[in-house]
């Protein structure tokens, strides 16, 4: 029984990826979404409101029938010893034919009168609005992914311990088991083994009945950690700790024989959403735990008086990070009301973002990048958010020098609990029917709209720079070389995952076509091939 409820665990885990893979459908984005979090908080008050009311008719009825056993003891107790006394008294012989007769056809009654039935079928009702299992697959996800990303241990992290940050929450047993059932499915055995060992030792702290309602046993977790253990080389430990549990005893040699027979087999793909250690480390950097270590270097920091007239009148200050690409970071270009401006234009509308696959020449929701996004301006949008939008646009080009007539929208971004974006190229190096028109991304600039209690960097893995939020700024770089427009593969880049808080973004993006007349390619591309023909669309 306990290895069939770890096998259909196991079996949900893989119907979920299945969904993920395929697409999300509409729903509340209870990982990325703070207020959508909030309502959810609010929904467990209500729904602990409904228990204690239901357990309190519960108890108002076992009061009652205790009352009921008091009341029926009463003539037990004056007949004990002396039953036949008792029963030659004609009071005492007709209330014992009352009673039997009686009195319990109306407890049987009492006790087939349904308790609390209404707050059952409000229970049944408000769980229609609760997480479905791909919401907690997310959350696994996230948890998951920044373990990775910032190298912790799931023991402190399950003590509230995170990335040198010490914070209100622990975890509870339950917590652990399903973090070391998603790192058993993903093929991290060590991992798993981290978090079912400390779920093990979370179950004392409870009744045992508490977490069998709950659905989640001793033997669970004793069973999954032994294959965990197991499948990551640890034989003698396993074998160790099934002998030593009374549940188990000499069952526990045959059993370790059993699970080296059959060995687990991966079925949550990473790949997708997994990064590289140099890019791990240098979120690491830009953490919490390493930040007065590490800081990216900043090769100058001057005023930008130059790349267009109006900047000798408001030049704005920048660093250069870098020179080769050219990659500059930009201090206070947006101001507190614009930004507050820009927030309640794009939540509205915000939905899951998206990643643009070549091979498909379409954009769907990946695994790759966790986020909300949405398209600024949008339509019946009000003159004045335009307008503020406009004016954002003009300072895009004194800030670049570049002209940003094509491709005019803005992705407004916000990023949750262990929100990321692999790292990736802005270019598309691909030949579809809407890039014919204006060319590729010739350039990137991302604006940060808040500061972000903890993660969330923007790393450029191949030049080993890590750039932190900073509310009102921009990070601007160069993804095309501007003498050959050959693709610059060193603008590789990626979203940190995300720790706490919430992290608000703004990207525009500057395509080459118009460039065209301002900056002329002088040298011929190495390897970058313009005769591609297109699709035939037909």
């Amino acid at each position: 029984e306990t290895m069939s409820s770890v096998v259909l665990f196991a079996v949900s885990f893989i119907l979920v990826l299945s969904w993920i893979a395929e697409g999300y459908r509409d729903r509340q984005n209870y990982v990325i979404s703070v207020e959508e979090k909030m309502d959810l908080l609010e929904k467990d008050r209500e729904l602990i409101i409904v228990l204690d009311s239901y357990a309190t008719e519960l108890n108002e009825k076992i009061i009652m029938l205790k009352r009921i056993v008091k009341e029926f003891k009463q003539p037990l107790e004056k007949a004990k010893n002396r039953e036949e006394e008792y029963l030659s008294n004609p009071i005492d012989s007709l209330s014992l034919m009352r009673q039997m007769h009686e009195d319990w056809e109306k407890v049987e009654k009492l006790l087939k009168k349904p308790v609390g039935q209404e707050k059952i079928a409000l229970v049944e009702k408000m769980r229609e609005d609760l997480p479905v299992e791909n919401d907690l697959m997310e959350a696994n996800q996230a948890m998951f992914r920044i373990l990775h990303t910032y190298d912790l241990e799931p023991k402190d992290v399950s003590a509230g311990w995170i990335d040198g940050v010490q914070y209100g929450g622990k975890m509870s047993a339950s917590d652990c088991f399903t973090m070391g059932t998603f790192s058993f499915m993903a093929g991290s055995y060590q991992i798993a083994s981290k978090w079912l060992s400390a779920a093990k030792d979370l179950l004392v702290d409870q009744p045992r009945k508490y977490h069998e309602v709950m659905g989640i046993t001793k033997a669970d977790v004793t069973l999954l950690l032994a294959r965990s253990l197991i499948a990551s080389g640890n034989v003698s430990i396993a074998t160790d700790m099934l002998m030593r549990d009374f549940m188990f005893g000499e069952a526990g040699s045959a059993l370790t024989v059993h699970f080296l027979r059959n060995k687990p087999k991966p079925s949550i793909n990473l790949e997708s959403w997994e990064s590289d250690e140099s890019f791990n480390q240098l979120c690491r950097s830009s953490s919490r735990r390493q930040m007065g270590e590490s800081k990216p270097s900043r090769l100058h920091c001057r005023y930008n008086t130059i790349t267009t007239p109006f900047l000798k009148l408001a030049p704005f200050r920048m660093e250069e990070l870098s020179l080769d690409p050219y990659v500059i970071f930009y201090h206070n270009v947006l101001s507190d009301a614009e930004i507050e401006k820009l927030k309640p234009m794009g939540k509205p509308f915000l939905e899951r973002a998206k990643v643009f696959r070549v091979e498909k020449g379409s954009d769907e929701i990946d695994p790759s990048r966790s986020a909300d996004g949405a398209w600024l301006p949008h339509q019946n949008i009000d003159p004045d958010d335009l307008e503020v939008l406009n004016r954002i646009g003009r300072r895009i080009e004194d800030m670049t020098g570049l002209n940003t007539r094509s491709g005019s929208k803005m992705q407004f971004l916000k990023y949750g609990f262990g929100g990321h974006f692999v790292p990736h190229y802005d270019y598309f190096n691909s030949k579809t029917f809407s890039l014919e028109t204006v060319g590729d991304r010739i350039a990137t600039v991302l604006f940060y709209l808040n500061n972000v209690d903890h993660g969330g960097a923007t790393v450029f893995p191949k030049l080993n720079l890590a750039v932190p939020t900073q509310k009102g700024s921009a990070l601007f770089w160069h993804n095309i070389d501007r003498k050959s427009y050959d693709y610059d593969t060193r603008t590789f880049h990626g979203a940190c995952p995300l720790i706490s808080g919430t992290k608000l973004v703004m990207t525009r993006w500057i395509y080459e076509l118009d460039q065209m007349f301002l900056i002329p390619a002088v040298l011929p591309p190495r390897s970058r091939n313009f005769s591609k023909s297109l699709p035939n669309p037909f």
